[in-house]
């Protein structure tokens, strides 16, 4: 399938954006600022991009985007659910800090109430159906027998929630986030769980 000329013009525009943003942020980002850095007159952002808040969604969502199919990728290359729920949790956080700025910027953001929250809902409901269906193949081949079939999508969510809880511990933490240490945790605490 061929790119159009407008999916083109949208990605360079999102491409320099997502520099801009990650260097100065989100509040001292501009328009003017972004249509400069990928040689666009303003009005053509204006044409694609409402503000440079729907930029930023754009941005976040691609960002978003790469981290789930680097996940994917990695989830797929494990046989237990043991191993598939390591692989999760570990490579979602490792491609959280490696883009650690832009989520500090959405932290920013969502502080600010621009995004109302839903932003954050979304990255949970989404996060919640993969750990969900990654339980529900454990739960059909014996590996996770610990709860009833119905309260997966419960379990679900409560890992995600508690697991993102330290993504955003590791997000604000000033200094070095001792990975070695969330590799042991995460060991321990995935096989209590999946018995």
């Amino acid at each position: 399938m061929a790119i159009t000329k407008d999916i083109r013009v949208k990605n360079e525009i999102t491409n320099c954006a997502q520099t801009l943003f990650k260097q100065f942020g989100l509040k001292k980002t501009t328009m003017d600022e972004i249509a400069a850095a990928c040689g666009k007159a303003k009005s053509t952002l204006y044409h694609y991009f409402k503000s440079k808040e729907e930029v930023f969604d754009e941005v976040l969502d691609k960002e978003l985007k790469n981290i789930r199919k680097t996940v994917n990728e990695f989830v797929n290359q494990q046989t237990t659910l043991q191993e598939k729920l390591h692989a999760y949790f570990i490579t979602f956080h490792q491609e959280t800090l490696d883009k650690m700025n832009l989520f500090r910027i959405l932290k920013q953001e969502l502080k600010s109430e621009l995004a109302n929250g839903s932003r954050f809902n979304s990255i949970i409901e989404f996060e919640t159906k993969f750990v969900a269906g990654l339980l529900n193949e454990g739960f059909e081949k014996g590996e996770f027998t610990g709860i009833e079939k119905e309260d997966i999508p419960w379990f679900a969510e409560v890992m995600v929630v508690s697991f993102l809880g330290i993504v955003r511990y590791s997000v604000e933490k000033e200094g070095e986030f001792d990975n070695d240490k969330l590799l042991r945790v995460t060991d321990v605490l995935i096989s209590r769980v999946i018995t």
